[in-house]
């Protein structure tokens, strides 16, 4: 295939600034749809909570387990962040520069929180930002201790810990590069998979050890409590690399299944979501957890984040199927470009909004939810047009001279990234005229 075929994916030469990948790398198109669900079903679950919805029978114990959504927001990190890294690694190339990462990190998310938090701060309002403790919130600690969570825009607790990610993976990156740098593609997954897979255990039991039950703890907000979600996402990547370039029948049976039907990792992670309403986690508090589903709910969590994101990172789009059609198409990937601005609005004005309940005796919680969402979706596309995309075009510099891109030589990186679409990507557009591609 030349290129993507699915309805509603944006063009390489179309590509917006901020779902533009790292030069020389591939974009994933559907990915922006993940974005967008991941943000829907916070909105949804946090609206649900506020407004007792959780408590009412089983659709209010899936809506009350749809803070999945942050595990789906740590699985994309971990991909889409780490794979730069992985393919350098494993085609020889140089590595994405640490300080150019940086710069495009804080251009993604500096500009739009600070800006968010400043004026939801002055309207509808936010405990401790207008206090001695405002450094917190401006400068991404508030997971560091429980009581800060309260304060701010709540929500963006996960944002902190994404920010500890993108702080350490380079470093992670870096050990990697000097461990398994020189040896074969497949020595290099079958390497790393057990690396991940002893970082991500590590985490889990980190996580399990300090639960203090039944209050909240520090630990679980944070990197330490969290990363094993990102090590999903990473060990995603590199598979990705591994078998990028691998025809469909070749490739090992769980890549080959999902290939030919990617519905089936959406039918899985729905599955696994009913799984996870059944073990005992609360519902309309946030606390009442035990021990048990303490562990049990962020290990399904993994899962289902992990099973519904598959087929957008690892499929083959000739092949798309209903995840190929929802995620790409057009209102869902345009969601997807303004996610993180509906992520950061939306908390605070659940509880402004609270009142539109009382406007109908029937459906009121989905009234409440569309009031929230849309004003949310709002805020979130001035936010994008006014302020996030006027900055995002200086994410990458220009070409030093015709020919040559930051991190790599653009005809080697063509020998290695056919000119056709596989496992759910399209080849990276890298020319002597400018450069296409995502965040």
């Amino acid at each position: 295939m030349a290129g993507h075929k699915h309805a509603g994916a944006l063009s390489p030469e179309l590509t917006p600034d901020a779902l533009r990948p790292p030069p020389g790398n591939p974009r994933f198109p559907l990915v922006d749809g993940l974005r967008a669900v991941a943000a829907l079903c916070v909105v949804v679950t946090h609206t649900a909570f506020i407004s007792g919805f959780n408590g009412h029978g089983e659709l209010g114990a899936i809506t009350a387990r749809l803070d999945v959504g942050v595990a789906l927001f740590f699985v994309i990190s971990g991909f889409l962040l780490y794979r730069p890294f992985v393919a350098a690694r494993h085609l020889a190339r140089p590595a994405p520069r640490v300080l150019l990462y940086f710069r495009r990190r804080a251009l993604r998310i500096l500009p739009a929180y600070w800006l968010a938090l400043t004026v939801l701060a002055i309207w509808p309002g936010l405990l401790l930002v207008h206090s001695g403790t405002w450094w917190v919130y401006y400068g991404f600690l508030q997971d560091l201790r429980v009581p800060w969570i309260e304060g701010g825009i709540t929500a963006a607790w996960s944002l902190c810990v994404e920010v500890q990610f993108y702080l350490l993976l380079p470093l992670y990156a870096l050990a990697c590069a000097r461990w398994l740098s020189g040896r074969s593609s497949a020595v290099q997954a079958r390497a790393e998979a057990g690396a991940l897979v002893f970082l991500a255990a590590l985490s889990l039991l980190t996580r399990t050890l300090f639960f203090d039950d039944p209050a909240p703890d520090t630990v679980a907000n944070t990197i330490a409590g969290t990363f094993t979600w990102f090590a999903l996402g990473m060990g995603t990547a590199v598979l990705s690399v591994r078998w990028h370039a691998t025809p469909v029948a070749q490739r090992p049976v769980p890549l080959r299944v999902l290939a030919r039907r990617p519905g089936a990792a959406w039918v899985l992670s729905a599955l696994l979501l009913l799984l996870v309403t059944r073990i005992g986690m609360p519902t309309v508090t946030i606390t009442g957890y035990d021990g048990r589903d303490w562990f049990f709910g962020h290990v399904l969590y993994g899962a289902i984040a992990l099973c519904f994101a598959a087929p957008a990172m690892l499929g083959d789009p000739a092949r798309g199927g209903v995840p190929g059609r929802v995620l790409g198409w057009r209102p869902v990937a345009w969601l997807g470009l303004v996610s993180y601005g509906i992520f950061l609005w939306h908390q605070p004005l659940t509880g402004k909004f609270i009142g539109v309940q009382d406007w109908t005796t029937h459906g009121s919680f989905i009234v409440y939810t569309l009031v929230v969402a849309g004003v949310a979706t709002g805020f979130a596309t001035l936010s994008y047009y006014l302020v996030e995309r006027p900055l995002l075009r200086f994410k990458d510099p220009p070409a030093r001279s015709p020919g040559r891109t930051p991190g790599g030589d653009p005809s080697e990186i063509t020998r290695d990234e056919p000119p056709r679409t596989v496992l759910g990507i399209q080849p990276p557009t890298e020319s002597l005229e400018g450069r296409v591609g995502r965040p």
